[in-house]
């Protein structure tokens, strides 16, 4: 099954991956992690073959280390059919009842496929 070869890839990356969403127990101690989840799927003009799209968020408090984002690409790359889908986007949160900053960073991804 297709997320289950993106969390393998993942979890050659960091051992916290979660899909869709983190268990709110773990979100209010941990804040280093990756969430995958589907976005859509694209069926092409004629309907034979189709696309899905996904995300990566990766999370991490203070910052995310530089190059992460770019091991993450290439380590979801290497799966059969898939490449970078437009912009990286970050969002910044402050993590509960402290003064610490949390840097998200999402990636998009497609998957071509018949």
């Amino acid at each position: 099954m297709f997320l289950l070869a993106i969390e393998d890839k993942l979890q050659e990356i960091d051992p916290n991956v979660f899909y869709g969403m983190v268990d709110k127990k773990i979100a209010e101690t941990a804040w280093n992690y990756i969430v995958f989840n589907r976005t859509g799927v694209k069926y092409n003009d004629n309907k034979t073959a189709k696309s899905d799209a996904f995300d990566v968020h990766i999370v991490r408090e203070n910052y995310i280390p530089e190059g992460l984002e770019t091991e993450v690409a290439q380590k979801l790359c290497e799966l059969p059919g898939v490449r970078l889908s437009g912009e990286t986007k970050f969002y910044y949160e402050r993590k509960p009842n402290t003064n610490i900053v949390i840097e998200m960073l999402t990636i998009s991804f497609v998957r071509a496929r018949k």
